[in-house]
């Protein structure tokens, strides 16, 4: 774990891993006076807009520098350990600006200790998803095309996946598709994020096609379905990115 502090240094010299203690405060402004809740979703979804091209960027460069891959190569651990360390490091350094930058918007909107409770921990949900991306597409790929396939994943899970979905189940509503949509809603974390988020909060109205199938499915109505496939996602992600990098030939 010695390379974790080093990598955490490392991210946090880039001025860029700073722009959350600005952006966020900033687009907390914007939603002054609208409720503790709508505040809390609002900056969420901006984060899960914004924040994937910011941890990809930063972090793909430093995973995917072979002049580190040879200076580990005469220490004794094992190639997958001193990478996830480096991964970990990654994720420790943005871990400290983002949690920053959302203590500063909470403050500024007044928000008590849950709503503000449940604003961090969604956004350090966020970060450390991507986080763990990062490194399992930086496990295996060379930079350039890390960076692509991270920013492709960002643009389906994100931008694309709510218009599919809903796509899909209107063009088909004569077929049994539940099986399908359900499977499609589960290996999105970040949208059972987002409805565990908005059920935390108490506006299960919000939750839209990923609320609306789990509930009329598997009859959830609120509970840590999200955090335990949040957890999976990321640990999957660390575990999975260590696996591609002990093959990978260096």
């Amino acid at each position: 774990m010695a390379l974790l502090p080093l990598y955490a240094k490392a991210l946090l010299r880039n001025t860029w891993a700073f722009a959350p203690l600005l952006l966020l405060p900033l687009l907390a402004l914007a939603f002054q006076g609208r409720g503790e809740a709508v505040a809390v979703v609002s900056l969420f979804a901006s984060l899960a807009l914004l924040l994937p091209p910011l941890v990809l960027a930063l972090a793909v460069p430093l995973l995917t520098a072979r002049e580190d891959w040879a200076f580990w190569a005469g220490m004794p651990q094992s190639p997958a350990r001193l990478y996830l360390s480096g991964v970990l490091g990654v994720g420790l350094g943005l871990s400290l600006p983002i949690l920053g930058g959302l203590a500063l918007a909470a403050g500024l909107l007044g928000m008590g200790g849950q709503a503000a409770m449940l604003l961090l921990l969604s956004g350090l949900g966020l970060l450390w998803f991507w986080v763990a991306l990062a490194g399992w597409v930086g496990a295996g790929l060379e930079p350039a095309r890390a960076l692509g396939v991270g920013l492709l994943v960002w643009g389906l899970l994100v931008l694309a996946y709510d218009p599919l979905v809903v796509g899909v189940a209107v063009a088909l509503r004569e077929y049994p598709l539940e099986g399908f949509l359900l499977a499609a809603v589960l290996l999105n974390p970040l949208e059972l994020f987002r409805v565990g988020l908005l059920y935390a909060l108490g506006a299960p109205v919000l939750v839209g096609p990923t609320g609306y199938l789990l509930k009329e499915i598997l009859g959830y109505t609120g509970g840590l379905l999200p955090l335990w496939a949040g957890l999976l996602a990321v640990g999957a992600g660390l575990l999975g990115a260590g696996w591609r990098f002990s093959r990978r030939d260096r």
